[in-house]
């Protein structure tokens, strides 16, 4: 794994991969941001779910009907007070926002704590 990678992918079978989420540096767009989150979690719609403060987790918003549970983001989830549903597909984990809401990367300390908590659930 890299130093830094600004976002992890966590696949249906509990797989990860590092993925380069445009953050708006080198006049990269949101709409750029955009096409990269719909084409890496296979969807043409998405959301995102504050995990903590630290943590975003985006998500497939029509994942229910287009793909199969995705368990290792459910527990994820869970393990954060999330209990009352089921996250379907492929999953992105980023850092929190910052104080004007822009998804920020994932800091080398953020991808330790995650990797720590997943190999935890």
């Amino acid at each position: 794994m890299s130093p830094s990678p600004t976002a992890l992918l966590l696949t249906c079978t509990g797989a990860l991969a590092e993925i380069d989420l445009p953050f708006g540096r080198d006049g990269r767009s949101s709409a750029d941001r955009s096409a990269v989150l719909r084409a890496t979690l296979r969807c043409e719609r998405f959301d995102v779910v504050a995990l903590t403060t630290q943590w975003d987790i985006w998500i497939d918003d029509d994942g229910l009907h287009n793909h199969p549970v995705n368990a290792a983001a459910t527990a994820l989830a869970r393990r954060f007070g999330f209990v009352f549903q089921l996250y379907h597909g492929p999953v992105l984990l980023t850092g929190g926002p910052d104080a004007e809401g822009n998804t920020l990367p994932l800091l080398k300390e953020q991808v330790l704590g995650l990797l720590r908590t997943l190999q935890d659930i």
